[in-house]
């Protein structure tokens, strides 16, 4: 399947095994993309120059994924993407994406809720010419048994000078017997550089959850509101209101807050 967008343009579909995104010089606009299906999925973008692309995935698949995301960034042009990924079935995500030339940019977001079911990420940016920039943020919520790896690779090759890679990856653990491995990398090979990481993994913030049960809440329903919070970062990047209200309520009932 291929897709090619000019001028202004919004677009929403389920993807298919393969697609290939086309998104031409000085266009703007966004695309929602479900994953409805298991199986192995890849898809292909290129940003071209002076564009802006806000790119939303939301997986709801009831089985296995494994999604393949190579990416090209060009002159001038910014991409945002987010991926959501709240079902309790093994997800494995690999992710490259190039800026390939001056000025690229990029913004990427996972949020992902981790059960019984595997989660694997794999995510590079990787800078090839000057004042480039990319930014990083994945957010998990982990429950009993739950299992979930990350590695997080800003890559700045020799010439990239004056760009900027950051990135955070925030761990939320409220059940027991889960295991965590997160990677954080910068792999930098020019001096006048940008480049920043931070991680952190651990269990709710004690005041926090005293003062919400302390109005009246139960633990599982404060626990719920804490995750929460981990998700809203990505949430709130949905453009479309009704969508974005919808994907809030799922998100709520699934981290327990409904029924207790």
């Amino acid at each position: 399947m291929e897709r090619i967008y000019e001028d202004v343009f919004q677009d929403a579909f389920d993807l298919e095994d393969h697609c290939r995104i086309l998104a031409v010089p000085r266009s703007k606009g966004s695309l929602h993309i479900t994953v409805s299906e298991a199986g192995h999925k890849e898809i292909d973008l290129e940003v071209m120059e002076s564009t802006q692309l806000h790119l939303f995935i939301h997986n709801k698949a009831d089985g296995k994924v494994v999604l393949h995301m190579k990416g090209k960034i060009m002159a001038g042009a910014s991409a945002r993407i987010a991926l959501l990924d709240l079902e309790d079935q093994p997800f494995e995500f690999d992710q490259h994406i190039d800026l390939k030339e001056e000025g690229a940019s990029i913004d990427n977001s996972t949020a992902q809720l981790v059960k019984s079911a595997f989660k694997k990420g794999n995510i590079e940016i990787r800078h090839e010419k000057a004042h480039t920039s990319g930014h990083m943020h994945n957010f998990a919520v982990l429950f009993d048994h739950a299992k979930y790896e990350m590695v997080a690779n800003g890559n700045i090759l020799k010439g990239a000078f004056d760009s900027a890679s950051h990135q955070e990856t925030r761990v939320l653990t409220l059940g027991k017997d889960h295991e965590t491995k997160v990677i954080p990398l910068l792999l930098i090979d020019e001096n006048d550089v940008k480049a920043s990481h931070a991680l952190t993994i651990g269990e709710p913030d004690e005041n926090q959850l005293y003062y919400l049960q302390s109005r009246g809440l139960s633990k599982e329903t404060a626990l719920g509101l804490l995750s929460v919070g981990y998700f809203m970062p990505v949430i709130r990047q949905i453009e479309n209101e009704d969508l974005r209200e919808q994907l809030r309520e799922e998100m709520e009932r699934k981290v327990g807050i409904y029924g207790h």
